[in-house]
């Protein structure tokens, strides 16, 4: 068996990189904690907690308050399960203890995870932390102004520098919605500044 001990995790419904962690989070220390190397398809389910384990697996790892960490042969992850068997909290950990763990860990014995592959709530973003704060409010300011067809206009205008549209809150919102770009943060900045000018 493969233990770590005194690991740093910050246990949360959704999985953020360390480098993304809030000085407000909870971030706790487990003193103790087993370690099992999956297959990369098993390692891809834990991480989108598509996972329901046997109640086999549950007592093994009970004594650690049903948490415990999995690795693939580059990266890992550390759960922690409810009595149904589902990852209900997830985390990374920092890069200095994720090299501990993959230079001691045993990679000969690879865990055979039984578990039945279930609809996971984790959509691990490629958009940081931040960036899904930036268009959460985005979308909300956009929804609140709806009605405003003028600042409509305007931040229609600066997001496709042009104005030729009939939905331009409908598309305001889907473009905001698509992948990530250097747009959201001026949009975002502008709002800002509109924000400041009404204040």
């Amino acid at each position: 068996m493969n233990y770590i001990y005194n690991i740093k995790v910050n246990l949360k419904n959704k999985l953020y990189n360390f480098y993304e962690w809030d000085k407000n989070d909870a971030v706790i220390t487990l003193d103790r904690v087993e370690v099992f190397l999956v297959n990369e398809n098993t390692y891809e389910d834990i991480i989108n907690m598509k996972v329901k384990v046997d109640k086999e697996f549950l007592n093994k790892i009970k004594r650690f308050k049903n948490a415990c960490i999995f690795c693939n042969d580059i990266d890992c992850v550390c759960t922690k399960f409810n009595n149904d068997g589902i990852i209900e909290l997830i985390s990374k950990l920092n890069l200095e203890e994720e090299s501990e763990i993959l230079d001691e860990i045993n990679l000969k014995n690879k865990l055979e995870l039984k578990y039945e592959k279930i609809n996971g709530n984790n959509n691990y973003s490629f958009k940081t932390r931040n960036q899904e704060k930036i268009v959460s409010e985005l979308k909300e300011y956009i929804t609140k102004m709806k009605d405003d067809n003028e600042l409509i206009d305007y931040l229609y205008q600066e997001w496709f520098n042009n104005s030729r549209c009939k939905n331009k809150y409908e598309k305001l919102l889907s473009v905001i919605d698509s992948e990530y770009s250097n747009k959201h943060e001026e949009l975002y900045n502008v709002i800002k500044l509109l924000n400041c000018k009404n204040a």
